[in-house]
């Protein structure tokens, strides 16, 4: 059976860890990756039932590179990235697991619904807002030279890149204040 983890990317996100692992119970395991949070996200990580890894952050590309080896060495076939304030409804997983043994794709991108100020936003750019986090190891990467806003490479180009129809939901800003802060 194909091994599906999902790898969920920390620092400080005590607020929002257990909710995102227990969206992504479906998958067969789930990493959490964290960059030596100082927080209490690792203690409930754990508590969920995430394995762990502690990482220094360089930065984004290269900490989603480390983490794809991470999961390759834990004997993941494919690896699932979610941001601690993203959430996988019941109905993206039920898809990705009917997705992830098509051998014409070695990625899949996936449509992102985000909240701001606790509304869902549509206009201004801000839907589908794509994102590329459904991988196969060893068959993309994340460019190293693009340390914000990350790019996948797929060792096969765009021809192996699906797009999927169910959506990633996104917590972006609760407020003002958050927003500042970010």
């Amino acid at each position: 059976m194909t091994h599906l983890m999902a790898v969920i990317l920390t620092r400080n996100e005590c607020e929002h860890i257990a909710e995102c692992i227990a969206s992504v119970a479906f998958a067969d395991s789930v990493l959490v990756f964290d960059s030596y949070s100082t927080d209490n996200t690792v203690q409930l990580a754990q508590k969920a039932g995430a394995d762990v890894i502690q990482n220094m952050f360089n930065n984004y590309a290269q900490q989603r590179n480390d983490a794809l080896n991470a999961a390759r060495g834990r004997g993941a076939d494919w690896v699932l990235f979610v941001d601690a304030d993203e959430r996988i409804p019941p109905e993206l997983a039920a898809e990705i697991r009917r997705v992830i043994d098509q051998p014409q794709y070695d990625a899949w991108r996936i449509p992102r619904h985000n909240y701001i100020f606790g509304k869902l936003t549509r206009a201004t750019g801000w839907y589908p807002d794509y994102q590329t986090r459904l991988l196969r190891i060893g068959a993309a990467y994340y460019d190293p030279e693009r340390k914000v806003h990350e790019v996948v490479v797929l060792a096969r180009g765009e021809r192996a890149l699906g797009t999927l129809t169910e959506h990633i939901t996104h917590y972006n800003y609760k407020d003002a204040a958050h927003f500042a802060v970010k």
